[in-house]
C-alpha cells in the first residue's frame, strides 16, 4: 500500500524515517492510515489485539483490534466529552461504574470530581490495563492509584447480573462491537436494563456508541433506539476528535429529564471541576445534548433494536506496514 503524499505529512516527521503505517478499516470501501515513528508494544492478550505507537501526527496512540481508540494529543477531547454530561445532570455523583476504559482516562474524567467518593472500573482485560499503566501515563495521570478507584478484571454483563451495588453514574467506554470481541453484548436491550438495575433515581448512563458521521450513521441509530426501549430520556451527541478522522457518536440517558440538569450545572459545577476542564464544560454539553434531525431521522427510519439474540457485529481489520 502506498503511503500517503509527503506534502500532506506533518512537518515534525520525515515521511521516509515513518517505520510503521498503521491502517485502520473504516468502511468496507475505506481506510486510513497512520505512519508510526515506533511500535512501542503489540501482541494480542487473551481477549484483543492490542498495539501502542508512537506517531509524529498525535503523539502516542492506543489501537485495539486494528481501530484507533485514543490518541496523545486528543484524548481527552474524547474522554471528556464521554464522561462529563453525565456528570454534570447528577451533579454531585458520590458512586460511579466505569466499564471499560482500560487506558485509564475515563476513569481520571470521574476523579476529577473531588464530591466522587468511590469509583468501580470493571475492565475484562487485565493485560489492557497494566499495558496502559506502563505506557499510557497522560491518560490515566494516576488514576488507577487513587484510593476511592476500584479496578476488577472481569466480565461486565456478568458483574452487572452480580452485583448488589448502586450507582449514580454509570460511564460504558467499551470498544466498538467488532464480531468476536470483548464487547459484544455491551450494546444491548438486555444489557442496558442490566444497567438500569444498578443505577440510582435520577442515574445517568453515559455510552460510547459508534461512529455518528452520516454515512455509518445505523450503528449509532440503533444504540440510541436501543437505550430509548429502556430509558425514558435518551440523547445522543457527538465527539470530535481528529485521531478518529470523523465523529464518533455518545449516548446519555436516564429515567429523569437530562438536558436542564446539564443547563442548570452551567451555574452550579464546583469551579475546581469547570475550571479543569479543556474540552467539555457544561455550557458545551448543554450544547451537545441537542437533537440532531440527520440523528433523529435515522432513529426514526428503523425499529430494530440490538438484543441478546441479535448483536451489532461490526468489521475490524488491522495492518502494520513496515
Amino acid at each position: 500500500m502506498t503511503p500517503p503524499d509527503a506534502a500532506n505529512s506533518p512537518d515534525a516527521a520525515d515521511p521516509d524515517e515513518t517505520s510503521v503505517w498503521l491502517r485502520e478499516q473504516i468502511t468496507p470501501w475505506d481506510w486510513y492510515l497512520h505512519g508510526a515513528t515506533r511500535v512501542v508494544h503489540h501482541a494480542r492478550t487473551a481477549y484483543q489485539d492490542v498495539c501502542i505507537a508512537d506517531t509524529p501526527a498525535f503523539g502516542r496512540t492506543l489501537w485495539l483490534d486494528g481501530i484507533v481508540q485514543s490518541s496523545q494529543h486528543d484524548e481527552f477531547i474524547y474522554h471528556e466529552a464521554l464522561v462529563q454530561p453525565a456528570m454534570f445532570a447528577v451533579g454531585a455523583a458520590r458512586r460511579v461504574l466505569v466499564l471499560g476504559g482500560g487506558e485509564g482516562a475515563t476513569l481520571r474524567e470521574v476523579l476529577r470530581w473531588p464530591g466522587v467518593e468511590h469509583v468501580t472500573m470493571i475492565d475484562l482485560d487485565g493485560e489492557l490495563v497494566a499495558l496502559a499503566r506502563e505506557h499510557l501515563g497522560e491518560w490515566h495521570r494516576g488514576a488507577f492509584d487513587d484510593p476511592r478507584a476500584t479496578v476488577r478484571h472481569e466480565d461486565a454483563v456478568a458483574f452487572l447480573a452480580e452485583t448488589s451495588d448502586t450507582f449514580d453514574v454509570v460511564v460504558s467506554d467499551m470498544t466498538d462491537p467488532v464480531e468476536d470481541g470483548p464487547s459484544t453484548f455491551c450494546f444491548t436491550q438486555e444489557f442496558f436494563a442490566a444497567v438500569a438495575r444498578v443505577l440510582n433515581p435520577g442515574g445517568v448512563v453515559a455510552v460510547q456508541a459508534g461512529p455518528w458521521s452520516p454515512v455509518e450513521i445505523a450503528l449509532h441509530a440503533r444504540v440510541v433506539r436501543t437505550m430509548r426501549s429502556v430509558f425514558a430520556y435518551g440523547h445522543s451527541y457527538p465527539c470530535i476528535a481528529p485521531v478518529y478522522g470523523r465523529a464518533l457518536g455518545f449516548v446519555v440517558a436516564s429515567d429523569t429529564a437530562i438536558v436542564d440538569r446539564v443547563v442548570a450545572a452551567i451555574d452550579t459545577a464546583p469551579s475546581v471541576v469547570v475550571d479543569s476542564m479543556a474540552a467539555c464544560p457544561p455550557v458545551v454539553a448543554a450544547g451537545l445534548l441537542a437533537a440532531v434531525p440527520f440523528v433523529e431521522r435515522a432513529v426514526a427510519a428503523d425499529d430494530r433494536l440490538y438484543t441478546d439474540a441479535l448483536p451489532p457485529q461490526t468489521h475490524g481489520s488491522a495492518g502494520w506496514e513496515q
